[in-house]
Protein backbone atom coordinates (compact mmCIF):
# COMPACT_ATOMS: atom_id res chain seq x y z
CA UNK A 1 0.00 0.00 0.00
CA UNK A 2 1.41 3.38 -1.01
CA UNK A 3 1.80 6.29 1.38
CA UNK A 4 -0.74 8.17 -0.69
CA UNK A 5 -3.32 5.40 -0.24
CA UNK A 6 -2.63 5.35 3.50
CA UNK A 7 -3.24 9.08 3.67
CA UNK A 8 -6.45 8.72 1.66
CA UNK A 9 -7.75 5.94 3.91
CA UNK A 10 -6.89 7.87 7.05
CA UNK A 11 -8.57 10.98 5.69
CA UNK A 12 -11.71 8.97 4.94
CA UNK A 13 -11.60 7.70 8.53
CA UNK A 14 -11.46 11.28 9.80
CA UNK A 15 -14.37 12.32 7.60
CA UNK A 16 -16.51 9.34 8.65
CA UNK A 17 -15.66 9.94 12.31
CA UNK A 18 -16.73 13.56 11.95
CA UNK A 19 -20.04 12.47 10.42
CA UNK A 20 -20.56 9.86 13.13
CA UNK A 21 -19.84 12.44 15.81
CA UNK A 22 -22.35 14.82 14.21
CA UNK A 23 -25.03 12.10 14.22
CA UNK A 24 -24.29 11.14 17.83
CA UNK A 25 -24.36 14.76 19.00
CA UNK A 26 -27.67 15.30 17.18
CA UNK A 27 -29.07 12.25 18.95
CA UNK A 28 -27.88 13.47 22.34
CA UNK A 29 -29.29 16.96 21.78
CA UNK A 30 -32.71 15.47 20.93
CA UNK A 31 -32.76 12.78 23.60
CA UNK A 32 -35.76 14.41 25.30
CA UNK A 33 -37.50 15.63 22.14
CA UNK A 34 -40.94 13.94 21.90
CA UNK A 35 -41.19 11.68 18.88
CA UNK A 36 -37.49 11.89 17.98
CA UNK A 37 -36.09 8.66 16.55
CA UNK A 38 -32.39 7.92 17.03
CA UNK A 39 -30.16 8.04 13.97
CA UNK A 40 -27.10 5.97 13.14
CA UNK A 41 -24.38 6.40 10.53
CA UNK A 42 -23.98 3.28 8.38
CA UNK A 43 -20.33 2.66 7.37
CA UNK A 44 -19.13 0.80 4.29
CA UNK A 45 -15.68 0.14 2.89
CA UNK A 46 -14.51 2.53 0.20
CA UNK A 47 -12.65 1.25 -2.86
CA UNK A 48 -10.43 3.01 -5.38
CA UNK A 49 -9.50 1.23 -8.60
CA UNK A 50 -10.41 -2.06 -7.00
CA UNK A 51 -8.29 -1.46 -3.92
CA UNK A 52 -9.41 -0.59 -0.41
CA UNK A 53 -9.45 3.14 0.14
CA UNK A 54 -10.73 3.52 3.67
CA UNK A 55 -14.32 3.97 4.80
CA UNK A 56 -17.33 6.08 4.01
CA UNK A 57 -20.72 6.83 5.50
CA UNK A 58 -23.17 5.21 3.11
CA UNK A 59 -26.35 6.43 4.80
CA UNK A 60 -27.84 8.04 7.89
CA UNK A 61 -30.50 5.56 8.94
CA UNK A 62 -33.55 6.08 11.09
CA UNK A 63 -34.35 2.60 12.31
CA UNK A 64 -37.95 2.11 13.47
CA UNK A 65 -40.09 -0.91 14.22
CA UNK A 66 -43.21 -0.34 12.14
CA UNK A 67 -45.14 -3.16 13.82
CA UNK A 68 -44.35 -1.77 17.26
CA UNK A 69 -45.39 1.72 16.15
CA UNK A 70 -48.66 0.34 14.76
CA UNK A 71 -49.46 -1.50 17.98
CA UNK A 72 -48.50 1.49 20.15
CA UNK A 73 -50.72 3.83 18.15
CA UNK A 74 -53.67 1.46 18.29
CA UNK A 75 -53.31 0.97 22.05
CA UNK A 76 -53.07 4.73 22.61
CA UNK A 77 -56.09 5.26 20.37
CA UNK A 78 -58.14 2.76 22.38
CA UNK A 79 -57.11 4.48 25.60
CA UNK A 80 -57.99 7.93 24.23
CA UNK A 81 -61.49 6.70 23.33
CA UNK A 82 -62.14 5.32 26.81
CA UNK A 83 -60.67 8.40 28.48
CA UNK A 84 -63.06 10.69 26.59
CA UNK A 85 -66.07 8.51 27.36
CA UNK A 86 -65.20 7.87 31.02
CA UNK A 87 -64.72 11.59 31.62
CA UNK A 88 -68.16 12.38 30.20
CA UNK A 89 -69.88 9.62 32.18
CA UNK A 90 -68.17 10.84 35.36
CA UNK A 91 -69.47 14.38 34.77
CA UNK A 92 -73.04 13.09 34.49
CA UNK A 93 -72.74 10.67 37.41
CA UNK A 94 -71.36 13.46 39.62
CA UNK A 95 -74.59 15.44 39.29
CA UNK A 96 -76.81 12.37 39.41
CA UNK A 97 -75.18 11.36 42.70
CA UNK A 98 -74.96 8.00 44.45
CA UNK A 99 -78.25 6.34 45.53
CA UNK A 100 -77.61 7.42 49.12
CA UNK A 101 -76.59 11.01 48.28
CA UNK A 102 -78.87 13.87 49.33
CA UNK A 103 -79.05 15.25 45.79
CA UNK A 104 -79.75 11.97 43.98
CA UNK A 105 -83.11 11.30 42.34
CA UNK A 106 -83.62 8.14 44.39
CA UNK A 107 -83.03 10.03 47.67
CA UNK A 108 -85.39 12.84 46.64
CA UNK A 109 -88.06 10.26 45.85
CA UNK A 110 -87.51 8.58 49.21
CA UNK A 111 -87.78 11.93 50.98
CA UNK A 112 -91.09 12.59 49.23
CA UNK A 113 -92.39 9.24 50.42
CA UNK A 114 -91.33 10.06 53.98
CA UNK A 115 -93.12 13.42 53.73
CA UNK A 116 -96.33 11.64 52.71
CA UNK A 117 -95.92 9.20 55.60
CA UNK A 118 -95.68 12.14 58.03
CA UNK A 119 -98.68 13.77 56.38
CA UNK A 120 -100.67 10.56 56.87
CA UNK A 121 -100.03 10.89 60.60
CA UNK A 122 -100.91 14.60 60.59
CA UNK A 123 -103.27 15.14 57.62
CA UNK A 124 -104.31 18.66 58.60
CA UNK A 125 -100.90 19.94 59.65
CA UNK A 126 -99.91 22.83 57.36
CA UNK A 127 -96.20 22.20 57.91
CA UNK A 128 -96.59 18.57 56.86
CA UNK A 129 -98.53 19.64 53.76
CA UNK A 130 -95.87 22.18 52.85
CA UNK A 131 -93.17 19.53 53.38
CA UNK A 132 -94.86 17.34 50.77
CA UNK A 133 -94.97 20.20 48.30
CA UNK A 134 -91.33 21.02 49.00
CA UNK A 135 -90.39 17.37 48.56
CA UNK A 136 -92.23 17.19 45.24
CA UNK A 137 -90.47 20.37 44.05
CA UNK A 138 -87.07 19.03 45.15
CA UNK A 139 -87.69 15.81 43.22
CA UNK A 140 -88.56 17.72 40.06
CA UNK A 141 -85.51 19.93 40.54
CA UNK A 142 -83.27 16.88 40.87
CA UNK A 143 -84.71 15.35 37.70
CA UNK A 144 -84.29 18.62 35.81
CA UNK A 145 -80.67 18.95 37.01
CA UNK A 146 -79.88 15.43 35.82
CA UNK A 147 -81.50 16.08 32.42
CA UNK A 148 -79.74 19.45 32.06
CA UNK A 149 -76.40 17.84 32.86
CA UNK A 150 -76.98 15.03 30.38
CA UNK A 151 -77.72 17.60 27.68
CA UNK A 152 -74.69 19.69 28.64
CA UNK A 153 -72.44 16.62 28.48
CA UNK A 154 -73.97 15.71 25.14
CA UNK A 155 -73.44 19.21 23.76
CA UNK A 156 -69.87 19.27 25.03
CA UNK A 157 -69.20 15.92 23.36
CA UNK A 158 -70.57 17.24 20.07
CA UNK A 159 -68.40 20.36 20.33
CA UNK A 160 -65.34 18.27 21.11
CA UNK A 161 -66.20 15.99 18.21
CA UNK A 162 -66.19 18.97 15.86
CA UNK A 163 -62.87 20.16 17.30
CA UNK A 164 -61.34 16.68 16.92
CA UNK A 165 -62.42 16.55 13.29
CA UNK A 166 -60.68 19.90 12.76
CA UNK A 167 -57.51 18.56 14.40
CA UNK A 168 -57.54 15.51 12.12
CA UNK A 169 -58.04 17.56 8.96
CA UNK A 170 -55.29 20.05 9.88
CA UNK A 171 -52.87 17.21 10.66
CA UNK A 172 -53.73 15.43 7.39
CA UNK A 173 -52.93 18.59 5.42
CA UNK A 174 -49.52 18.83 7.09
CA UNK A 175 -48.87 15.11 6.51
CA UNK A 176 -49.75 15.68 2.85
CA UNK A 177 -47.15 18.48 2.66
CA UNK A 178 -44.53 16.35 4.39
CA UNK A 179 -45.25 13.44 2.05
CA UNK A 180 -44.32 15.63 -0.90
CA UNK A 181 -41.22 17.02 0.79
CA UNK A 182 -39.99 13.57 1.84
CA UNK A 183 -40.54 12.06 -1.60
CA UNK A 184 -38.65 14.96 -3.23
CA UNK A 185 -35.76 14.85 -0.78
CA UNK A 186 -35.53 11.06 -0.96
CA UNK A 187 -35.21 11.24 -4.73
CA UNK A 188 -32.20 13.56 -4.32
CA UNK A 189 -30.61 11.33 -1.68
CA UNK A 190 -31.11 13.83 1.14
CA UNK A 191 -31.66 13.16 4.84
CA UNK A 192 -35.39 12.96 5.55
CA UNK A 193 -35.11 11.91 9.21
CA UNK A 194 -36.40 15.13 10.77
CA UNK A 195 -39.29 15.34 8.30
CA UNK A 196 -40.25 11.74 9.05
CA UNK A 197 -40.14 12.46 12.78
CA UNK A 198 -42.54 15.35 12.33
CA UNK A 199 -44.83 13.24 10.16
CA UNK A 200 -44.86 10.43 12.72
CA UNK A 201 -45.79 12.89 15.45
CA UNK A 202 -48.70 14.13 13.35
CA UNK A 203 -49.87 10.60 12.61
CA UNK A 204 -49.67 9.86 16.33
CA UNK A 205 -51.91 12.88 16.89
CA UNK A 206 -54.38 11.68 14.26
CA UNK A 207 -54.53 8.20 15.80
CA UNK A 208 -55.33 9.78 19.17
CA UNK A 209 -58.42 11.32 17.58
CA UNK A 210 -59.56 8.47 15.32
CA UNK A 211 -58.53 4.87 14.75
CA UNK A 212 -56.33 4.64 11.66
CA UNK A 213 -54.15 2.30 9.62
CA UNK A 214 -51.14 3.43 7.59
CA UNK A 215 -48.77 2.00 5.02
CA UNK A 216 -45.74 3.45 3.26
CA UNK A 217 -45.14 3.64 -0.47
CA UNK A 218 -41.79 3.04 -2.14
CA UNK A 219 -41.23 6.78 -2.55
CA UNK A 220 -41.55 7.34 1.22
CA UNK A 221 -45.08 8.73 1.21
CA UNK A 222 -47.62 7.46 3.73
CA UNK A 223 -51.24 6.51 3.06
CA UNK A 224 -53.67 7.04 5.97
CA UNK A 225 -56.95 5.13 6.29
CA UNK A 226 -59.59 4.67 8.97
CA UNK A 227 -59.57 1.30 10.69
CA UNK A 228 -62.66 0.26 8.75
CA UNK A 229 -60.78 0.82 5.49
CA UNK A 230 -61.87 4.26 4.26
CA UNK A 231 -59.02 6.35 2.85
CA UNK A 232 -58.29 9.64 4.59
CA UNK A 233 -55.10 10.50 2.68
CA UNK A 234 -53.56 8.93 -0.42
CA UNK A 235 -52.77 11.99 -2.55
CA UNK A 236 -51.80 15.65 -2.10
CA UNK A 237 -54.62 17.63 -0.48
CA UNK A 238 -55.77 20.94 -1.90
CA UNK A 239 -56.19 24.00 0.36
CA UNK A 240 -59.52 23.92 2.17
CA UNK A 241 -60.11 20.24 1.48
CA UNK A 242 -61.60 18.37 4.46
CA UNK A 243 -61.19 14.59 4.27
CA UNK A 244 -63.17 14.05 7.49
CA UNK A 245 -66.49 15.87 7.92
CA UNK A 246 -69.57 15.86 10.14
CA UNK A 247 -72.79 16.46 8.23
CA UNK A 248 -75.60 16.75 10.74
CA UNK A 249 -74.94 13.73 12.90
CA UNK A 250 -73.20 11.67 10.21
CA UNK A 251 -69.42 11.32 9.99
CA UNK A 252 -68.10 11.09 6.46
CA UNK A 253 -64.72 10.43 4.83
CA UNK A 254 -64.32 12.30 1.55
CA UNK A 255 -68.10 12.53 1.30
CA UNK A 256 -68.83 8.87 2.09
CA UNK A 257 -70.65 8.12 5.36
CA UNK A 258 -68.18 6.50 7.70
CA UNK A 259 -70.74 4.00 8.93
CA UNK A 260 -72.70 3.45 5.76
CA UNK A 261 -75.79 5.31 6.87
CA UNK A 262 -76.33 3.52 10.19
CA UNK A 263 -77.56 5.55 13.19
CA UNK A 264 -74.94 7.84 14.75
CA UNK A 265 -74.81 5.66 17.87
CA UNK A 266 -73.34 2.86 15.72
CA UNK A 267 -70.58 5.06 14.29
CA UNK A 268 -68.37 4.18 17.24
CA UNK A 269 -68.34 0.53 16.13
CA UNK A 270 -67.05 1.57 12.72
CA UNK A 271 -64.53 4.10 14.05
CA UNK A 272 -63.25 1.51 16.58
CA UNK A 273 -60.95 3.80 18.57
CA UNK A 274 -59.77 7.37 19.20
CA UNK A 275 -61.34 10.31 21.02
CA UNK A 276 -63.85 10.72 18.20
CA UNK A 277 -65.18 7.27 19.08
CA UNK A 278 -65.56 8.35 22.71
CA UNK A 279 -67.33 11.56 21.73
CA UNK A 280 -69.69 9.69 19.40
CA UNK A 281 -70.54 7.17 22.12
CA UNK A 282 -71.20 9.97 24.59
CA UNK A 283 -73.26 12.18 22.27
CA UNK A 284 -75.30 9.54 20.46
CA UNK A 285 -75.42 6.59 22.82
CA UNK A 286 -74.71 7.31 26.48
CA UNK A 287 -76.52 10.62 26.98
CA UNK A 288 -79.60 9.77 24.87
CA UNK A 289 -79.86 6.56 26.90
CA UNK A 290 -79.57 8.54 30.14
CA UNK A 291 -82.30 10.94 28.99
CA UNK A 292 -84.54 8.02 27.96
CA UNK A 293 -84.15 6.52 31.44
CA UNK A 294 -85.05 9.84 33.06
CA UNK A 295 -88.06 10.12 30.74
CA UNK A 296 -89.31 6.72 31.87
CA UNK A 297 -88.99 7.69 35.54
CA UNK A 298 -90.70 11.03 34.97
CA UNK A 299 -93.52 9.34 33.07
CA UNK A 300 -93.96 6.77 35.83
CA UNK A 301 -94.12 9.44 38.52
CA UNK A 302 -96.61 11.60 36.63
CA UNK A 303 -98.78 8.64 35.62
CA UNK A 304 -98.95 7.02 39.05
CA UNK A 305 -99.86 10.22 40.87
CA UNK A 306 -102.48 11.07 38.26
CA UNK A 307 -103.99 7.58 38.69
CA UNK A 308 -104.06 8.14 42.47
CA UNK A 309 -106.44 11.09 42.15
CA UNK A 310 -110.03 10.53 43.28
CA UNK A 311 -111.38 12.49 40.36
CA UNK A 312 -110.52 12.90 36.65
CA UNK A 313 -107.86 15.35 35.49
CA UNK A 314 -104.27 16.12 36.33
CA UNK A 315 -102.30 14.85 39.30
CA UNK A 316 -99.66 16.10 41.70
CA UNK A 317 -97.21 16.18 38.79
CA UNK A 318 -97.88 17.35 35.26
CA UNK A 319 -96.14 18.69 32.18
CA UNK A 320 -95.58 22.12 30.70
CA UNK A 321 -96.94 21.70 27.22
CA UNK A 322 -97.00 18.34 25.43
CA UNK A 323 -93.84 16.19 25.61
CA UNK A 324 -92.37 15.03 22.30
CA UNK A 325 -91.76 11.27 22.53
CA UNK A 326 -89.22 11.48 19.71
CA UNK A 327 -87.00 13.87 21.69
CA UNK A 328 -85.00 12.17 24.47
CA UNK A 329 -85.35 14.12 27.70
CA UNK A 330 -88.33 16.20 26.61
CA UNK A 331 -90.70 14.49 29.04
CA UNK A 332 -88.48 14.83 32.10
CA UNK A 333 -87.66 18.45 31.27
CA UNK A 334 -91.36 19.31 31.02
CA UNK A 335 -92.22 17.60 34.30
CA UNK A 336 -93.43 20.01 36.99
CA UNK A 337 -95.36 20.13 40.24
CA UNK A 338 -98.93 21.15 39.50
CA UNK A 339 -99.22 24.93 39.88
CA UNK A 340 -102.41 24.70 41.90
CA UNK A 341 -100.64 22.60 44.55
CA UNK A 342 -97.94 25.24 44.92
CA UNK A 343 -100.53 27.87 45.75
CA UNK A 344 -102.93 25.58 47.64
CA UNK A 345 -100.87 23.02 49.62
CA UNK A 346 -104.06 21.61 51.28
CA UNK A 347 -104.65 19.67 48.06
CA UNK A 348 -101.97 17.13 49.00
CA UNK A 349 -104.44 16.04 51.72
CA UNK A 350 -107.66 16.35 49.73
CA UNK A 351 -106.57 15.77 46.12
CA UNK A 352 -105.39 17.99 43.30
CA UNK A 353 -108.76 17.76 41.57
CA UNK A 354 -110.83 18.17 44.75
CA UNK A 355 -113.51 20.85 44.65
CA UNK A 356 -113.03 21.54 48.35
CA UNK A 357 -110.90 20.33 51.26
CA UNK A 358 -111.82 16.98 52.78
CA UNK A 359 -112.98 16.68 56.33
CA UNK A 360 -110.21 17.15 58.92
CA UNK A 361 -108.55 13.83 59.61
CA UNK A 362 -109.66 12.25 56.31
CA UNK A 363 -106.69 10.19 55.07
CA UNK A 364 -108.37 8.66 52.02
CA UNK A 365 -106.46 10.66 49.40
CA UNK A 366 -103.19 10.57 51.35
CA UNK A 367 -103.45 6.78 51.54
CA UNK A 368 -103.82 6.70 47.73
CA UNK A 369 -100.69 8.83 47.40
CA UNK A 370 -98.73 6.62 49.79
CA UNK A 371 -99.83 3.57 47.79
CA UNK A 372 -98.17 5.09 44.73
CA UNK A 373 -94.79 4.21 46.19
CA UNK A 374 -95.81 0.55 46.59
CA UNK A 375 -97.21 0.12 43.08
CA UNK A 376 -95.15 -1.58 40.39
CA UNK A 377 -95.59 -0.52 36.79
CA UNK A 378 -94.01 -1.46 33.44
CA UNK A 379 -91.00 0.40 32.03
CA UNK A 380 -89.19 0.24 28.70
CA UNK A 381 -85.96 2.09 29.55
CA UNK A 382 -82.74 0.41 28.35
CA UNK A 383 -80.75 -1.59 30.93
CA UNK A 384 -83.34 -1.02 33.68
CA UNK A 385 -86.08 -3.22 35.22
CA UNK A 386 -89.12 -3.83 33.03
CA UNK A 387 -91.35 -3.69 36.10
CA UNK A 388 -90.69 -1.92 39.40
CA UNK A 389 -91.94 0.64 41.86
CA UNK A 390 -90.83 4.20 41.15
CA UNK A 391 -88.48 4.06 44.14
CA UNK A 392 -86.80 0.86 43.00
CA UNK A 393 -86.65 2.14 39.43
CA UNK A 394 -85.01 5.41 40.56
CA UNK A 395 -82.43 3.51 42.62
CA UNK A 396 -81.71 1.20 39.69
CA UNK A 397 -81.37 4.22 37.38
CA UNK A 398 -78.76 5.85 39.59
CA UNK A 399 -76.93 2.56 40.17
CA UNK A 400 -76.78 1.60 36.51
CA UNK A 401 -75.35 4.99 35.53
CA UNK A 402 -72.59 4.57 38.10
CA UNK A 403 -72.09 1.09 36.71
CA UNK A 404 -71.51 2.57 33.25
CA UNK A 405 -69.01 5.00 34.75
CA UNK A 406 -67.05 2.47 36.77
CA UNK A 407 -66.93 0.04 33.83
CA UNK A 408 -65.66 2.79 31.53
CA UNK A 409 -63.07 3.91 34.08
CA UNK A 410 -61.88 0.34 34.65
CA UNK A 411 -61.49 -0.19 30.91
CA UNK A 412 -59.72 3.16 30.63
CA UNK A 413 -57.22 2.12 33.32
CA UNK A 414 -56.65 -1.20 31.58
CA UNK A 415 -56.15 0.50 28.22
CA UNK A 416 -53.75 2.98 29.77
CA UNK A 417 -51.53 0.23 31.15
CA UNK A 418 -51.32 -1.39 27.73
CA UNK A 419 -50.75 1.93 25.95
CA UNK A 420 -48.01 3.00 28.38
CA UNK A 421 -46.24 -0.35 28.08
CA UNK A 422 -46.18 -0.20 24.29
CA UNK A 423 -45.21 3.47 24.26
CA UNK A 424 -42.29 2.77 26.60
CA UNK A 425 -41.24 -0.13 24.41
CA UNK A 426 -41.39 2.17 21.39
CA UNK A 427 -39.28 4.83 23.11
CA UNK A 428 -36.73 2.25 24.27
CA UNK A 429 -36.57 0.75 20.79
CA UNK A 430 -36.59 3.88 18.64
CA UNK A 431 -35.58 6.64 21.02
CA UNK A 432 -32.15 7.79 22.18
CA UNK A 433 -30.20 5.92 24.87
CA UNK A 434 -27.72 8.43 26.30
CA UNK A 435 -25.43 5.72 27.68
CA UNK A 436 -25.19 4.10 24.25
CA UNK A 437 -24.52 7.43 22.58
CA UNK A 438 -21.73 8.28 25.03
CA UNK A 439 -20.13 4.90 24.37
CA UNK A 440 -20.35 5.59 20.65
CA UNK A 441 -18.62 8.94 21.17
CA UNK A 442 -15.72 7.21 22.96
CA UNK A 443 -15.33 4.78 20.08
CA UNK A 444 -15.56 7.62 17.56
CA UNK A 445 -12.89 9.52 19.49
CA UNK A 446 -10.60 6.48 19.40
CA UNK A 447 -11.23 5.97 15.70
CA UNK A 448 -10.55 9.63 15.01
CA UNK A 449 -7.32 9.51 17.01
CA UNK A 450 -6.17 6.39 15.23
CA UNK A 451 -6.82 7.93 11.80
CA UNK A 452 -4.97 11.06 12.87
CA UNK A 453 -2.07 8.90 14.05
CA UNK A 454 -1.92 7.21 10.63
CA UNK A 455 -1.65 10.63 8.98
CA UNK A 456 1.18 11.62 11.34
CA UNK A 457 3.07 8.42 10.55
CA UNK A 458 2.52 8.90 6.82
CA UNK A 459 3.74 12.50 7.13
CA UNK A 460 6.96 11.37 8.86
CA UNK A 461 7.47 8.76 6.15
CA UNK A 462 7.15 11.45 3.51
CA UNK A 463 9.62 13.64 5.40
CA UNK A 464 12.14 10.78 5.43
CA UNK A 465 11.70 10.24 1.69
CA UNK A 466 12.26 13.92 1.03
CA UNK A 467 15.44 13.88 3.17
CA UNK A 468 16.77 10.89 1.22
CA UNK A 469 16.15 12.61 -2.09
CA UNK A 470 17.87 15.70 -0.81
Amino acid sequence: MSVQLALSSAASGLRSAQQQAAVASHNIANATTPGYVGRSAELTSAALAGRGAGVRVSAITRGVDELLIRDARHAQSLYAAQEARASALADYALVLGQPQDERSVSTRLSQLRQAFDRLYDMPNDAAAQNAVVAGASALVGSLHAAADTARAVQTDARDRLADAIGVVNAALHRVSELNGAIASLDARGGDTGDLRDERDRLIDRISDEIGIRTYSRDDGQVVVMTRNGQTLLDRPLTPGETPLTLVGTTLAVNGTAIAGGVPPADHATEIQSGRIMGYVQTAYQDMPRALAQLDELAGGIAGLFQAAESGPGTGLFGYTGTPDPATPGDRVSRLQVNDIVLTEPWRVQSGVTAAAPLEPGDRTQIAAYVNVFRTSIAYTAPDLPSSATIGDFATALVSVQHGYRTTAEAEMSSRRIGADALQNARINRDGVNLDDEMQKLLLIEQSYGASAQVIQVAARMLDILLQIKA
